[in-house]
C-alpha cells in the first residue's frame, strides 16, 4: 500500500500544527482561540498544535482545531474545481485554431505565424524522453579515459578488439589516417561539450529532453544480438565513426538547402547531435557496450527510424494539445499554497492565483517583487551586500522615528527639556554664522530616533539632519544631538520672517504640525520608491569551466516591491539577471522578447513548485500566443 513519512508519523507520533489560511489557529473569541483556554494563552496547545498521534487519540480542543485545518481543505478543492475549470477553458478558447501546417510552420486560423519550428525542434511531445548528458561534468583526465583511442600506445589500447580488427588497424600503412580520424572524432567531442557548457547548458543540468532513448536501444541491442561483453569485438572504430556520420547527415528536421534552412535544421538538431556523437563515440561502442557490426549497424538504423517517427505530423492540432497539457497540472494544484515554510522574507503568490495572474496579465499582482543579482565585492561579502540593501530599501523619516512631540520652549539658547540641554548648549554655544536668533519660532518640533532603525537601514544623524537642511533651508533650522548620545533627537524650529508680525507667530504650533506630517511622510532618507523591504539570501551560482562547472556562494536580493529601471541603474547590480516576476514591468524596461522569457519562467516556476512537469514545447506555444503581437495578449 501507499503512505508517506508524514502519514506514518503522524499515525504514530505526533499529528503536528494545525493552520488556517498560512497561519495557527486565529483567536475566535476574545483573545484566544476557544473557551478551553484562558485569556491570552499563546501556548502551543491554544494555538492548534496537536501533540497526540491518531493512534493515541485527539482531545476535544485538538479535534477541534484539526476539523479547522480540515475544513479549509474542503472548501479550498470546491472553489478550486471551478476556477481552473475555468482557466483550462480560457486556454482552450485562446489556442484551439493553432496547428502545424504542412510548411512545418504553427499558425492560427488567420495564418498568422506563431512559431517557425514547433518547440524549437520540431519534435512530437510524446516521443520525447529525459535523458541524460553524462560527459558535460567530466573533467579532461576522465573525459579522455572515455573518448580518447592513441594508437601509439600498440596492442594495449585496442585489447578490446578482435585481432584481425587491430591488425588492419595498425598496418603501418594505414595507421596514421587512422589516428588522424579518431583524432578529428575526439576534437569534435571537445568542441561538443565545450559548446554546450558554455552555450547551451551554462546551468550545469546534465538532464535533456531528446527524442530516441539511446540507453535503451543500447540494452536492447545488446539482449537481441546477445553480445557478450568480455569478449573482444569485430567492430572496427574507423566504421562506427562512418555510420555517426551517415546517421547525422539523416536526422533533418528541416529540409531544404538554402542559408536559412540550413540555420534552422543545425539549431533543431545539435543538441541531438552532441548526445548522439558522445554515446555512440568509436571507443564507447566498441569498449564500453562491446556491439559486434551486426548489432551496431541494427542500432544506427533503429535510430533514424526512430527519430523520423518522432517528428510532429503535420495537421496535428497543437494548441490544443498545449492548452491540455497546462491544464491539467493546474487541476492539480492545491488553490492556496502558503509560502516557502518559515521564510516570510520570500513570501510569494503561487498555485491557481498565481496562475490566474500570469494568464490575466494582471497589471496589480499581489506579491509584486524583484530577484536582484550583485555583481563585483557585494555578490561575495555579506557586508557589502548589505550596505547595497540599505541603499535600496525605500525609507522615510516615518521609518526610523520612535516618537514626536511639540514643545513650547522659548529659550532659544537652552532648553527646558533636561537630557536635551547638554546638546542645545553646546550647539548654541557655536551657532553657525548664518543664524539669526531674533527669527527663531518659540515652539520647537522634537523628534526621537530609533537607534535600532538607525543602525540597521546604517543611517547617521547627520544623513538626516543634511537632508531636512536641502528640503526646507530657508524655513527650518535643526539641530541634532550626537550619534552616541542616549536618545536620537532632533530639535526643529521654524525660522519666522523678522517684518512678521506679533499674531503671526502664534500659529507657529499648528504650522509645525503640518511640517511633522510632511517631514515624516514625504522625506526620503535613502533608496529606491516602490522597493518597500529588502531581503538578503545566500545562492549557490554555478558557471561552466574547462574542467566541467563549478559553483561558488553568493549573495542576492529579493524584494517587496518592484521599480526595475531604477533599479537597474544601481552601480553594485548585475542587471544581466536582475528580473522582476510582473511580466507588464519586464515587457515595459527588456522588450516583448524580455517580456516572453519571464512568461515563460513565471509558468514554470508556478507548475513545477507542485512536483509537475510540462514539456517546454506547450508553455512556448502559450507564451507566444500572448506575445507574438508584439505586445501583452490575456488570455
Amino acid at each position: 500500500s501507499k503512505g508517506s513519512f508524514i502519514n506514518i508519523s503522524q499515525m504514530t507520533a505526533c499529528v503536528g500544527q494545525q493552520n488556517v489560511e498560512g497561519k495557527r489557529i486565529p483567536f475566535g473569541f476574545v483573545n484566544r482561540t476557544l473557551p478551553h483556554f484562558t485569556k491570552d494563552d499563546q501556548g502551543p496547545e491554544s494555538r492548534g498544535f496537536v501533540e497526540n498521534s491518531y493512534l493515541r487519540g485527539l482531545t476535544p480542543q485538538e479535534f477541534f482545531f484539526h476539523a479547522m485545518g480540515g475544513r479549509e481543505g474542503l472548501i479550498d478543492t470546491a472553489i478550486k474545481t471551478a476556477s481552473t475549470g475555468y482557466i483550462q477553458r480560457r486556454l482552450i478558447k485562446a489556442m484551439e485554431d493553432i496547428m502545424l501546417r504542412y510548411d512545418g510552420t504553427i499558425r492560427n486560423s488567420m495564418g498568422d505565424v506563431i512559431q517557425f519550428l514547433y518547440g524549437e525542434d520540431g519534435m512530437d511531445g510524446t516521443a520525447i524522453e529525459g535523458q541524460k548528458l553524462k560527459h558535460l561534468k567530466f573533467g579532461p583526465k576522465k573525459f579522455e579515459e572515455w573518448y580518447r583511442i592513441d594508437l601509439e600506445q600498440g596492442l594495449k589500447e585496442l585489447r578490446f578488439l578482435k585481432a584481425a580488427v587491430t591488425k588492419e588497424i595498425l598496418e603501418p600503412d594505414n595507421r596514421l589516417n587512422y589516428q588522424r580520424e579518431l583524432n578529428e572524432e575526439y576534437e569534435r567531442l571537445l568542441q561538443d561539450v565545450r559548446r554546450a557548457r558554455t552555450e547551451i547548458i551554462a546551468n550545469g543540468d546534465d538532464n535533456v529532453y531528446l527524442p530516441v532513448h539511446f540507453g535503451r536501444l543500447i540494452e536492447n541491442a545488446v539482449k537481441k544480438f546477445k553480445i557478450d561483453r568480455t569478449e573482444p569485438t569485430d567492430l572496427s572504430p574507423l566504421h562506427v565513426i562512418k555510420k555517426i556520420k551517415e546517421l547525422e547527415q539523416k536526422v533533418v528536421v528541416v529540409p531544404g538547402a538554402d542559408a536559412l534552412s540550413a540555420q534552422a535544421q543545425e539549431n533543431a538538431t545539435t543538441l541531438f547531435k552532441i548526445h548522439l556523437r558522445s554515446t555512440f563515440s568509436s571507443k564507447q561502442v566498441c569498449e564500453k557496450y562491446r556491439l559486434s557490426e551486426s548489432a551496431f549497424n541494427w542500432v544506427v538504423e533503429e535510430i533514424s527510424n526512430k527519430f523520423h517517427k518522432a517528428v510532429a505530423h503535420p495537421g496535428e492540432n497543437i494548441g490544443v494539445i498545449a492548452a491540455q497539457s497546462i491544464g491539467e497540472p493546474a487541476t492539480q494544484m492545491t488553490l492556496n499554497t502558503f509560502h516557502y515554510a518559515g521564510v516570510s522574507a520570500k513570501n510569494v503568490t503561487l498555485g491557481v492565483p498565481r496562475l490566474t495572474e500570469i494568464i490575466n496579465i494582471a497589471k496589480n499582482i499581489k506579491t509584486p517583487s524583484l530577484a536582484i543579482y550583485l555583481k563585483g565585492e557585494p555578490a561575495r561579502d555579506r557586508e557589502k551586500a548589505k550596505e547595497v540593501q540599505c541603499s535600496l530599501e525605500w525609507t522615510t523619516l516615518h521609518h526610523v522615528t520612535k516618537q514626536t512631540e511639540i514643545h513650547y520652549d522659548p529659550d532659544v539658547m537652552t532648553s527646558y527639556i533636561e537630557e536635551d540641554r547638554d546638546f542645545v548648549e553646546g550647539y548654541m554655544s557655536m551657532p553657525d554664522e548664518e543664524l539669526e536668533l531674533d527669527r527663531l519660532s518659540p515652539w520647537v518640533l522634537r523628534i526621537e530616533l530609533s537607534r535600532d532603525m538607525m543602525v540597521d537601514k546604517q543611517i547617521t544623524m547627520s544623513d538626516v539632519g543634511q537632508k531636512i537642511e536641502e528640503s526646507f533651508s530657508d524655513d527650518l533650522t535643526c539641530i541634532f544631538s550626537d550619534d552616541n548620545a542616549k536618545h536620537l533627537v532632533l530639535r526643529i524650529r521654524i525660522l519666522n520672517d523678522p517684518n512678521a508680525t506679533q499674531e503671526y507667530e502664534a500659529d507657529d504650533d499648528q504650522f509645525l504640525r503640518k511640517i511633522e506630517v510632511h517631514l515624516l511622510n514625504k522625506l526620503i532618507l535613502q533608496g529606491i520608491q516602490g522597493i518597500r523591504k529588502v531581503a538578503l539570501r545566500d545562492i549557490k551560482r554555478t558557471f561552466p569551466t574547462d574542467k566541467g562547472y563549478t559553483t561558488e556562494n553568493e549573495w542576492m536580493l529579493d524584494t517587496e516591491g518592484i521599480n526595475l529601471i531604477e533599479v537597474l541603474q544601481h552601480d553594485d547590480i548585475d542587471h544581466t539577471r536582475t528580473t522582476s516576476n510582473h511580466v507588464p514591468e519586464i515587457v515595459e524596461v527588456l522588450g516583448i522578447e524580455a517580456g516572453r522569457n519571464a512568461l515563460k519562467h513565471e509558468l514554470k516556476s508556478v507548475i513545477e513548485f507542485d512536483g509537475s512537469y510540462v514539456n517546454y514545447r506547450h508553455l512556448a506555444i502559450l507564451c507566444d500566443v500572448m506575445t507574438y503581437r508584439g505586445h501583452l495578449m490575456a488570455i
